[in-house]
């Protein structure tokens, strides 16, 4: 069956007209001998140590959203204690046989297979999706015209042979969302032995081994821009470039993420950019909120604030500094295993400078020179107030800072 035949079977299925009736099975050998072009999906749940758990899976099961989504699936639902004994393991082998049944990122979950039992996907619905049926129907939708496209590539690959096969069975690895086809690297292999697509090397390639090993022969910007680099390869997958995506971010933020933070928010929106959807896609909404900090006048300095080399830092908040005058800026050490050095304190009225302090001070269990004072000559307007800090990696301090006129 081709692409367009999967695809007008997956709308005669999905088509308002159709029965809104999902197949049910009682144990996996029942489900193969149903299952068709939409294969079968395991509603996963935590069973007793999520109590929202369960009433989400029930919840979509019975929206007509998700019964059009899942067309003429095999559906099972499968409830997860946080403890299983050996009788309910044994009950569960029995049920499904050897299927993969290892635990998805999070509970509850669609576990998507092929109508031969092989896994294709993981559809975990967030906490935000649990009351939006429409949403996870959606997602569903995608996940099964992908598995589609998926199956018709790999039909194709089965009467071609050699390079061209290889390209195929690549394609099919490539495709955003789905898991990798079984023993696909084996086949391209056998397919391509010198490898001249080159899919061999994308179906085994471990990118964060590439990235330590890089890191152990490399300064981090070099690996960084290695890893950049890597990106642009039309080979690699959605998955893949999220993963390079992370490895980025994880190195920027090592090493004063305050530094690199347009190049750590370019990253960050790419993660997202390249497939929304994905578990790792949604994590960049985390990923910002954690790692992407401000150095506040509210707040003060803390380790995700202060950078590794000497790049000025702008101070977040209402800066009390308008009038002409003098005007003083300390710095208070409240805890942590280092003292805050500092180099210079800048003020700017819009992107004009307008007076400086630069000495070296520092603020710990011992403080020197920890007042730095500034001269306004003139009534700023936009007043901005930059930081420099002298810390290296010596970075777990933290501290005030109080601007205060003379």
């Amino acid at each position: 069956m081709n692409t367009i035949s999967r695809i007008v079977t997956l709308a005669l299925a999905l088509s308002p007209f159709s029965a809104l009736a999902y197949q049910k099975a009682e144990n996996m050998e029942e489900a193969k001998s149903k299952a068709g072009v939409e294969g079968i999906v395991i509603a996963t749940y935590a069973d007793g140590w999520d109590k929202h758990s369960r009433k989400t899976i029930e919840r979509m099961l019975e929206s007509e959203a998700v019964k059009k989504a899942l067309g003429k699936a095999v559906v099972m639902q499968l409830g997860v204690p946080n403890v299983s004994s050996k009788e309910e393991h044994e009950k569960n082998q029995a049920r499904f046989g050897k299927i993969d049944l290892s635990f998805p990122n999070s509970y509850p979950a669609f576990i998507f297979y092929d109508k031969k039992g092989y896994r294709v996907a993981d559809l975990c619905i967030s906490f935000d999706e649990r009351k939006k049926p429409k949403a996870v129907a959606k997602r569903i939708t995608e996940i099964l015209e992908a598995s589609a496209r998926q199956q018709d590539l790999l039909d194709k690959s089965e009467s071609v042979s050699g390079v061209e096969k290889a390209r195929l069975l690549g394609q099919a690895s490539a495709i955003p969302g789905l898991k990798k086809p079984d023993n696909v690297a084996r086949r391209i292999q056998q397919a391509d032995p010198d490898d001249q697509a080159g899919m061999y090397k994308i179906a085994t390639l471990n990118l964060h081994a590439t990235a330590i090993e890089s890191a152990s022969t490399k300064d981090w910007k070099a690996t960084l821009k290695e890893m950049k680099d890597m990106m642009k390869n039309p080979l690699l997958t959605t998955e893949h470039k999220q993963q390079l995506c992370c490895i980025c971010i994880g190195l920027l933020h090592r090493h004063g993420g305050v530094s690199h933070k347009a190049e750590l928010e370019e990253m960050i929106d790419k993660l997202q950019e390249l497939d929304p959807d994905s578990m790792l896609g949604k994590s960049a909404k985390d990923a910002r909120r954690l790692w992407v900090k401000n150095l506040t006048l509210a707040e003060g300095w803390n380790p995700d604030v202060i950078p590794t080399d000497q790049t000025p830092v702008e101070v977040i908040g209402d800066i009390p500094i308008k009038a002409a005058g003098t005007y003083t800026v300390t710095f208070t050490f409240k805890s942590g295993n280092h003292a805050a050095r500092f180099s210079a304190v800048e003020l700017y009225d819009g992107k004009k400078k307008v007076a400086e302090d630069r000495h070296e001070g520092s603020s710990g269990h011992k403080s020197s020179n920890n007042v730095y004072t500034l001269n306004v000559p003139a009534t700023v307007k936009k007043p901005r107030l930059m930081v420099t800090f002298n810390m290296g990696q010596d970075r777990i301090s933290y501290g005030s800072i109080t601007v205060s006129a003379k």
